[in-house]
């Protein structure tokens, strides 16, 4: 496969910078999804969209950074078998699956949001555990309903050694890049900001009548679940939103070609997108935070456990009869 420069440096720093942002991604991701499957009181609906964004998130740089890594050590085919390898692997049409399945599972977080926080005492638009299930159900088939044509058009070109899209016209590649950038970009974002702003006014600025500590324990939790999801949402329009307008304006203007620059900061920000939200969830969100360093405890909490099994000292400087009478207290609401 065709190099985008012909220096070596550059071609070793783009090689580097999409290995250690894959492997930040999937790592970060993945202990975002044992945090959430490990511990029963994290399995809440709002956490099932989470898990879900951090599946889509795995899949995005799962499928469009390999082959800027193994640059080298792959030698694309031609012919049928080229065509094949583009609509399933080299072609990205599984990242962009991903992407399209991140911004529905956002949005639909957005709506659980202002259902839960605008309007909290009646059941609709709550989520159930039998709602979300079908919500991340409805993300994906949406997902793939609208990435359908990029399966039939993704073509390898071997003159440019690079996977391409074939259009029978030009009209209907602008209007699909421009789809894209409205349906997954515009409107999401528009709609996304309109309810995070009644959320944002009700929680910071209009009071209810009640009981202050179930109140205050309530409106922290409130306040920490709505801080991580605004943050995630914005990350997502940052990135996402400039590489749809690139995609798009590839069709309007014929000196826009793949394999330029901008493609390559494209490539890198959409990974970063990927890369960012574990960050997001563990410095934005307490009771994450607190799940995850448990999640590393617990193999030195077992180590500590064998030696007393073996009469040895343990490390963790406390009396082990008094860790078993701690009294606990559960804060009211878990919404994370």
């Amino acid at each position: 496969m065709t190099f985008y420069t012909q220096s070596l440096s550059a071609q070793i720093a783009i090689t580097t910078v999409f290995s250690i942002l894959v492997l930040i991604s999937v790592v970060g991701n993945i202990l975002a999804c044992i945090v959430i499957l490990a511990n029963r009181s994290m399995r809440t609906p709002m956490n099932y969209l989470i898990l879900n964004l951090a599946l889509a998130d795995i899949m995005v740089v799962s499928f469009v950074t390999p082959r800027f890594i193994f640059i080298h050590a792959f030698d694309h085919p031609d012919g049928l078998l080229g065509t094949l390898i583009c609509k399933l692997f080299t072609g990205s049409n599984f990242s962009w699956l991903g992407g399209s399945a991140s911004v529905y599972s956002l949005v639909a977080i957005s709506v659980e949001r202002y259902f839960a926080v605008v309007h909290p005492y009646g059941n609709r638009g709550k989520l159930t555990m039998k709602r979300v299930k079908y919500v991340i159900a409805g993300c994906w088939v949406l997902a793939v309903a609208f990435n359908l044509p990029l399966f039939f058009t993704m073509q390898y070109n071997p003159e440019i050694d690079f996977c391409t899209e074939y259009w029978p016209a030009m009209w209907m590649a602008r209007v699909y890049s421009t789809s894209w950038l409205i349906f997954f970009g515009a409107l999401p974002i528009a709609l996304m900001t309109v309810l995070y702003a009644r959320v944002v006014r009700r929680l910071w600025f209009k009071r209810d009548q009640g009981s202050r500590v179930t109140q205050a324990a309530v409106l922290k939790s409130r306040k920490r679940v709505t801080k991580m999801v605004i943050t995630v949402s914005l990350v997502y329009s940052v990135t996402w939103f400039p590489v749809l307008i690139i995609y798009m304006l590839n069709y309007f203007h014929d000196s826009q070609q793949y394999g330029n620059i901008v493609y390559i900061i494209g490539i890198v920000i959409v990974t970063f997108n990927s890369c960012v939200n574990p960050f997001v969830y563990v410095f934005v969100n307490e009771r994450f935070r607190n799940h995850l360093k448990r999640l590393f405890r617990l193999p030195c909490q077992g180590a500590n456990r064998m030696n007393l099994e073996r009469g040895e000292p343990t490390n963790d400087g406390a009396d082990s009869s008094s860790q078993h009478h701690r009294p606990a207290i559960y804060v009211v609401a878990q919404e994370l």
